[in-house]
Protein backbone atom coordinates (compact mmCIF):
# COMPACT_ATOMS: atom_id res chain seq x y z
CA UNK A 1 0.00 0.00 0.00
CA UNK A 2 1.54 3.46 -0.94
CA UNK A 3 1.31 6.18 1.54
CA UNK A 4 -0.62 9.75 0.82
CA UNK A 5 1.61 12.80 1.68
CA UNK A 6 -1.40 14.43 4.15
CA UNK A 7 -1.35 15.44 7.39
CA UNK A 8 -4.24 13.19 8.03
CA UNK A 9 -2.79 10.50 9.20
CA UNK A 10 -0.55 11.83 11.45
CA UNK A 11 -3.74 13.40 13.50
CA UNK A 12 -5.65 9.96 13.30
CA UNK A 13 -2.92 8.21 14.35
CA UNK A 14 -2.24 9.89 17.32
CA UNK A 15 -5.60 10.30 18.91
CA UNK A 16 -5.93 6.62 18.28
CA UNK A 17 -2.91 5.65 19.68
CA UNK A 18 -3.84 7.73 23.01
CA UNK A 19 -6.80 5.40 23.78
CA UNK A 20 -4.00 3.48 24.83
CA UNK A 21 -4.71 5.26 28.13
CA UNK A 22 -8.22 3.58 28.39
CA UNK A 23 -9.04 0.69 29.62
CA UNK A 24 -11.67 -0.18 27.64
CA UNK A 25 -10.10 0.96 24.36
CA UNK A 26 -10.98 -1.24 21.87
CA UNK A 27 -13.81 0.79 19.82
CA UNK A 28 -13.75 3.75 17.69
CA UNK A 29 -15.53 5.18 15.41
CA UNK A 30 -14.62 8.00 12.84
CA UNK A 31 -16.46 9.75 10.36
CA UNK A 32 -13.93 11.15 7.57
CA UNK A 33 -14.94 13.66 5.21
CA UNK A 34 -14.40 13.98 1.51
CA UNK A 35 -11.87 16.41 0.23
CA UNK A 36 -14.06 16.74 -3.13
CA UNK A 37 -17.48 15.62 -1.92
CA UNK A 38 -19.41 14.36 -5.04
CA UNK A 39 -16.56 13.23 -7.04
CA UNK A 40 -14.77 10.09 -7.55
CA UNK A 41 -13.44 8.41 -4.39
CA UNK A 42 -10.60 5.26 -4.27
CA UNK A 43 -10.40 3.21 -1.42
CA UNK A 44 -7.27 1.22 -0.66
CA UNK A 45 -8.01 -1.06 2.34
CA UNK A 46 -4.82 -3.15 3.79
CA UNK A 47 -5.58 -5.53 7.15
CA UNK A 48 -3.18 -8.03 8.55
CA UNK A 49 -5.76 -10.01 10.62
CA UNK A 50 -9.07 -9.18 11.05
CA UNK A 51 -12.41 -8.77 8.86
CA UNK A 52 -13.73 -6.36 6.81
CA UNK A 53 -17.36 -5.29 5.99
CA UNK A 54 -18.15 -2.09 2.99
CA UNK A 55 -21.16 -0.93 3.24
CA UNK A 56 -22.42 1.30 0.06
CA UNK A 57 -24.41 4.38 1.01
CA UNK A 58 -25.84 7.14 -0.48
CA UNK A 59 -23.37 9.77 1.24
CA UNK A 60 -20.30 12.13 1.07
CA UNK A 61 -18.28 11.02 4.16
CA UNK A 62 -16.45 7.63 5.16
CA UNK A 63 -18.02 5.96 8.67
CA UNK A 64 -15.24 3.95 10.02
CA UNK A 65 -16.24 1.68 13.25
CA UNK A 66 -13.38 -0.95 14.33
CA UNK A 67 -13.40 -3.16 16.78
CA UNK A 68 -9.68 -4.45 18.27
CA UNK A 69 -8.96 -7.22 20.40
CA UNK A 70 -5.12 -8.79 21.07
CA UNK A 71 -4.71 -12.18 19.12
CA UNK A 72 -3.65 -14.96 21.45
CA UNK A 73 -3.71 -17.89 19.14
CA UNK A 74 -1.37 -19.80 16.91
CA UNK A 75 -1.37 -19.33 13.03
CA UNK A 76 -1.75 -22.45 10.51
CA UNK A 77 1.91 -22.77 9.53
CA UNK A 78 1.10 -26.44 8.53
CA UNK A 79 4.16 -27.41 6.24
CA UNK A 80 6.62 -24.43 7.11
CA UNK A 81 9.72 -25.15 8.75
CA UNK A 82 11.28 -22.60 11.21
CA UNK A 83 14.81 -20.97 10.08
CA UNK A 84 17.04 -20.07 12.42
CA UNK A 85 18.55 -16.55 11.53
CA UNK A 86 22.10 -16.18 12.63
CA UNK A 87 21.90 -12.83 14.59
CA UNK A 88 25.38 -11.84 16.76
CA UNK A 89 23.42 -9.82 19.76
CA UNK A 90 25.61 -8.97 22.69
CA UNK A 91 22.73 -6.83 24.63
CA UNK A 92 22.68 -8.79 27.77
CA UNK A 93 19.47 -10.12 28.95
CA UNK A 94 17.82 -7.67 31.31
CA UNK A 95 15.28 -8.75 34.37
CA UNK A 96 11.82 -8.31 35.27
CA UNK A 97 12.06 -9.63 38.45
CA UNK A 98 10.16 -6.78 40.84
CA UNK A 99 8.03 -5.62 37.83
CA UNK A 100 4.90 -6.17 36.62
CA UNK A 101 3.83 -7.21 33.36
CA UNK A 102 1.44 -4.41 31.61
CA UNK A 103 -1.33 -5.66 29.41
CA UNK A 104 -1.67 -3.77 25.86
CA UNK A 105 -5.07 -2.24 25.46
CA UNK A 106 -3.98 -0.03 22.38
CA UNK A 107 -5.58 0.47 19.12
CA UNK A 108 -3.33 1.27 15.88
CA UNK A 109 -5.66 1.86 12.92
CA UNK A 110 -4.09 4.40 9.70
CA UNK A 111 -6.44 6.30 7.95
CA UNK A 112 -5.32 8.67 5.60
CA UNK A 113 -6.83 11.14 2.70
CA UNK A 114 -6.29 13.08 0.27
CA UNK A 115 -8.23 14.51 -3.04
CA UNK A 116 -10.96 11.56 -2.15
CA UNK A 117 -8.28 8.95 -2.19
CA UNK A 118 -8.06 7.26 0.84
CA UNK A 119 -6.12 4.60 2.46
CA UNK A 120 -6.85 2.23 5.87
CA UNK A 121 -4.23 -0.28 7.16
CA UNK A 122 -3.84 -2.23 10.13
CA UNK A 123 -0.68 -3.62 10.38
CA UNK A 124 -0.32 -5.13 14.09
CA UNK A 125 0.72 -9.13 13.75
CA UNK A 126 -1.14 -9.01 17.06
CA UNK A 127 -3.71 -6.82 16.56
CA UNK A 128 -7.90 -8.22 15.16
CA UNK A 129 -9.64 -5.90 13.64
CA UNK A 130 -13.27 -6.06 12.74
CA UNK A 131 -13.56 -2.98 9.84
CA UNK A 132 -17.38 -2.23 9.48
CA UNK A 133 -17.08 0.62 7.23
CA UNK A 134 -20.23 3.08 5.24
CA UNK A 135 -18.40 4.19 1.93
CA UNK A 136 -20.28 6.15 -1.05
CA UNK A 137 -22.49 3.98 -3.30
CA UNK A 138 -19.98 4.87 -6.36
CA UNK A 139 -16.29 4.21 -4.62
CA UNK A 140 -14.04 2.21 -5.99
CA UNK A 141 -12.33 -0.29 -3.52
CA UNK A 142 -8.87 -2.54 -2.97
CA UNK A 143 -9.02 -4.54 -0.12
CA UNK A 144 -6.12 -7.22 0.87
CA UNK A 145 -6.98 -9.39 4.17
CA UNK A 146 -4.28 -11.39 5.30
CA UNK A 147 -5.48 -13.65 7.89
CA UNK A 148 -9.09 -13.66 10.39
CA UNK A 149 -12.17 -13.55 9.05
CA UNK A 150 -14.09 -12.26 5.71
CA UNK A 151 -14.57 -9.85 3.62
CA UNK A 152 -18.14 -8.58 3.05
CA UNK A 153 -19.14 -6.06 0.52
CA UNK A 154 -23.08 -4.85 -0.25
CA UNK A 155 -24.42 -1.97 -2.34
CA UNK A 156 -21.25 -0.64 -3.68
CA UNK A 157 -21.29 -0.05 -7.40
CA UNK A 158 -17.71 0.99 -7.93
CA UNK A 159 -15.30 -1.49 -9.21
CA UNK A 160 -13.65 -3.99 -6.66
CA UNK A 161 -10.59 -5.63 -6.13
CA UNK A 162 -10.99 -8.13 -3.21
CA UNK A 163 -8.19 -10.24 -1.82
CA UNK A 164 -8.81 -13.08 1.69
CA UNK A 165 -6.10 -15.45 2.17
CA UNK A 166 -7.63 -17.31 4.40
CA UNK A 167 -11.38 -15.71 4.53
CA UNK A 168 -14.45 -16.11 2.29
CA UNK A 169 -15.54 -12.96 -0.02
CA UNK A 170 -19.01 -12.51 0.31
CA UNK A 171 -20.39 -9.33 -2.35
CA UNK A 172 -24.07 -8.19 -2.33
CA UNK A 173 -25.87 -5.89 -4.69
CA UNK A 174 -22.94 -5.14 -6.85
CA UNK A 175 -22.31 -4.16 -10.34
CA UNK A 176 -18.35 -4.53 -10.78
CA UNK A 177 -16.34 -4.56 -12.02
CA UNK A 178 -15.09 -7.16 -9.92
CA UNK A 179 -11.68 -8.92 -9.21
CA UNK A 180 -11.93 -11.09 -6.18
CA UNK A 181 -9.41 -13.98 -5.18
CA UNK A 182 -9.30 -16.45 -1.92
CA UNK A 183 -6.91 -19.48 -1.34
CA UNK A 184 -8.54 -21.93 0.68
CA UNK A 185 -12.23 -20.34 0.97
CA UNK A 186 -15.58 -19.50 -1.19
CA UNK A 187 -16.33 -17.11 -3.08
CA UNK A 188 -20.55 -15.97 -3.24
CA UNK A 189 -21.57 -13.13 -5.29
CA UNK A 190 -24.65 -11.37 -6.34
CA UNK A 191 -24.95 -9.24 -9.32
CA UNK A 192 -28.03 -6.51 -9.54
CA UNK A 193 -26.27 -5.37 -12.82
CA UNK A 194 -22.92 -5.64 -14.88
CA UNK A 195 -20.48 -3.07 -15.68
CA UNK A 196 -19.80 -3.09 -19.51
CA UNK A 197 -16.35 -1.12 -18.86
CA UNK A 198 -14.20 -3.78 -17.90
CA UNK A 199 -14.14 -7.95 -17.97
CA UNK A 200 -14.61 -9.08 -13.95
CA UNK A 201 -12.94 -12.65 -12.62
CA UNK A 202 -13.57 -14.42 -9.64
CA UNK A 203 -10.62 -17.32 -8.52
CA UNK A 204 -10.44 -19.72 -5.92
CA UNK A 205 -7.69 -21.65 -5.71
CA UNK A 206 -9.29 -24.70 -3.32
CA UNK A 207 -12.74 -23.11 -2.97
CA UNK A 208 -16.01 -22.91 -4.50
CA UNK A 209 -17.42 -20.02 -6.38
CA UNK A 210 -21.20 -19.26 -6.14
CA UNK A 211 -22.52 -16.18 -8.31
CA UNK A 212 -26.77 -14.86 -8.83
CA UNK A 213 -27.12 -13.01 -11.91
CA UNK A 214 -29.88 -10.50 -12.12
CA UNK A 215 -32.28 -10.84 -15.07
CA UNK A 216 -31.18 -7.65 -16.56
CA UNK A 217 -27.15 -8.78 -16.65
CA UNK A 218 -25.75 -9.09 -20.04
CA UNK A 219 -22.51 -10.86 -19.91
CA UNK A 220 -20.33 -13.54 -21.46
CA UNK A 221 -20.00 -16.41 -18.48
CA UNK A 222 -16.71 -17.86 -18.70
CA UNK A 223 -16.09 -21.12 -16.28
CA UNK A 224 -13.32 -23.88 -15.79
CA UNK A 225 -12.52 -25.97 -12.60
CA UNK A 226 -10.12 -28.35 -12.46
CA UNK A 227 -11.35 -30.71 -10.12
CA UNK A 228 -14.77 -29.43 -9.09
CA UNK A 229 -17.85 -29.52 -11.25
CA UNK A 230 -20.58 -26.60 -12.61
CA UNK A 231 -23.97 -26.40 -11.93
CA UNK A 232 -25.77 -23.98 -14.01
CA UNK A 233 -29.06 -22.57 -13.39
CA UNK A 234 -29.30 -20.49 -16.71
CA UNK A 235 -31.30 -20.39 -19.64
CA UNK A 236 -28.45 -20.42 -22.05
CA UNK A 237 -26.10 -23.93 -22.36
CA UNK A 238 -22.62 -23.24 -21.87
CA UNK A 239 -20.46 -24.30 -25.03
CA UNK A 240 -16.59 -25.16 -24.83
CA UNK A 241 -14.81 -22.15 -26.49
CA UNK A 242 -10.86 -21.04 -27.63
CA UNK A 243 -8.95 -18.80 -26.38
CA UNK A 244 -6.60 -17.14 -29.21
CA UNK A 245 -4.22 -13.67 -28.64
CA UNK A 246 -2.25 -12.44 -31.21
CA UNK A 247 0.29 -9.87 -30.39
CA UNK A 248 2.27 -7.87 -32.49
CA UNK A 249 5.07 -9.41 -34.50
CA UNK A 250 7.80 -10.52 -32.26
CA UNK A 251 5.61 -10.53 -29.79
CA UNK A 252 4.18 -13.98 -28.33
CA UNK A 253 0.96 -15.50 -29.00
CA UNK A 254 -1.34 -17.20 -26.37
CA UNK A 255 -3.45 -20.12 -27.86
CA UNK A 256 -5.74 -22.07 -25.08
CA UNK A 257 -7.71 -24.69 -27.46
CA UNK A 258 -11.19 -25.87 -25.13
CA UNK A 259 -10.94 -25.85 -21.63
CA UNK A 260 -12.96 -23.02 -21.23
CA UNK A 261 -16.71 -23.18 -21.83
CA UNK A 262 -18.68 -20.12 -21.99
CA UNK A 263 -22.78 -19.15 -22.01
CA UNK A 264 -23.72 -15.59 -23.55
CA UNK A 265 -26.42 -14.27 -21.06
CA UNK A 266 -29.34 -12.05 -22.71
CA UNK A 267 -26.97 -12.02 -25.86
CA UNK A 268 -23.46 -12.02 -24.23
CA UNK A 269 -21.48 -8.94 -23.46
CA UNK A 270 -18.65 -7.96 -20.91
CA UNK A 271 -16.65 -11.17 -19.95
CA UNK A 272 -17.24 -12.62 -16.43
CA UNK A 273 -14.56 -15.13 -15.79
CA UNK A 274 -14.81 -17.49 -13.29
CA UNK A 275 -12.25 -20.13 -11.96
CA UNK A 276 -11.87 -22.73 -9.60
CA UNK A 277 -8.81 -24.65 -9.77
CA UNK A 278 -10.57 -27.27 -7.28
CA UNK A 279 -13.66 -26.40 -5.79
CA UNK A 280 -17.10 -26.53 -7.60
CA UNK A 281 -19.02 -23.65 -10.03
CA UNK A 282 -22.42 -22.16 -8.83
CA UNK A 283 -24.18 -20.10 -11.37
CA UNK A 284 -27.49 -19.22 -10.26
CA UNK A 285 -30.55 -16.99 -12.02
CA UNK A 286 -31.76 -14.30 -9.87
CA UNK A 287 -34.71 -11.65 -10.09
Amino acid sequence: MKKLSTTLSFVLVAMLAGSIQLASAAEKNYSLALSKPGEPVSIDIEVYRGSITLVGYKGDTIEISAKTSVFSGKDNDKGLKKVKGQINNNNPARSSKGLKSVKIQSMRLEIEEKNNKVEISSELLNQHVDLVIKVPQRASIVVELYKGGDINVDGISGGLELEAYQGMIIAKNISGPIVAETVRTDIVVSFSNFSKTSPSSLTSHMGNIDITLAKKVVANVNVQTYQGEIFSGLDKDFVVIDEIKKNKKGQKQTIILGGIMQAKVNGGGQTLSLTSYSGNLYIRKGQ
